[in-house]
């Protein structure tokens, strides 16, 4: 039987595909494997290769994902799945990595770095978060097209909103206050399904709801569910 490292290399599709499930399997081994593959295999399946690296295990597939992510030359594709795959794989710790994605000038590395965030990340890239949050909502209008059952992928004010509401501080705090008037303030800019998801997810924050300083925060755990419960299972 051919090894691993030789069936990632496969030019036949089903056989690489199955070999990027034995190399999760593989544990560490199959990890090193997977980063070496990265090495020589067609640009074609580097997201692939990529993806993977956020359900594998080892020491290597971090290093390697924070190398794609702000390594020059990568294409778009490649350091948006090496965003996503960074926040399964490491949690909080990739909060770093994806706060500073948020600075580049792609505006879709920034949205797969929010949607990271929102997943997985700390209350670190609060700040820049909030910046992002409000460039967005200056859009001339809401995007065409939004389905409730998709805005976990489709909406970027949906991954800003989880992502920030997670690590409020309370009623009336600072961060509350701040993202409570940011999101009243301009209603009229989001889409009907932004609209209805808020509603249902946190009705204080509606125009008509209370004083800013007694909205309590939505509930944290319910917010990440949201967006990793579509968006961060097993990638094979």
């Amino acid at each position: 039987m051919a090894s691993l490292g030789e069936r990632l290399r496969h030019r036949k599709t089903e056989v690489f595909e199955r070999a990027l499930g034995d190399a999760v399997m593989d544990g560490p081994a199959g990890e090193a494997e997977l980063v070496a593959a990265l090495s020589d295999l067609p640009l074609s399946r580097h997201v692939s290769v990529i993806a993977v690296l956020g359900d594998a295990q080892g020491s290597a597939g971090p290093q390697a994902l924070r190398h794609v992510l702000t390594a020059e030359g990568m294409s778009r594709d490649v350091r948006c799945a090496a965003a996503l795959a960074l926040a399964k794989r490491c949690g909080p710790a990739a909060s770093a990595d994806l706060a500073q994605a948020l600075s580049v000038r792609d505006s879709v590395l920034k949205r797969y770095a929010m949607v990271g965030l929102a997943g997985a990340g700390d209350d670190s890239a609060w700040d820049q978060a909030f910046v992002r949050l409000k460039q967005i909502l200056r859009r001339s209008g809401p995007p065409p097209g939004l389905r409730v059952q998709h805005l976990s992928a489709q909406s970027q004010v949906v991954s800003a909103i989880c992502y920030l509401g997670r690590h409020l501080d309370g009623a009336g705090g600072v961060r509350s206050v701040r993202l409570i008037g940011e999101v009243r303030g301009h209603w009229d800019r989001l889409g009907a399904a932004e609209q209805a998801w808020l509603t249902e997810i946190w009705p204080g924050c509606l125009p008509d709801g209370p004083p800013a300083v007694d909205v309590l925060p939505p509930e944290s755990r319910r917010l990440e569910s949201w967006i990793r419960d579509l968006l961060f299972g097993p990638a094979h």
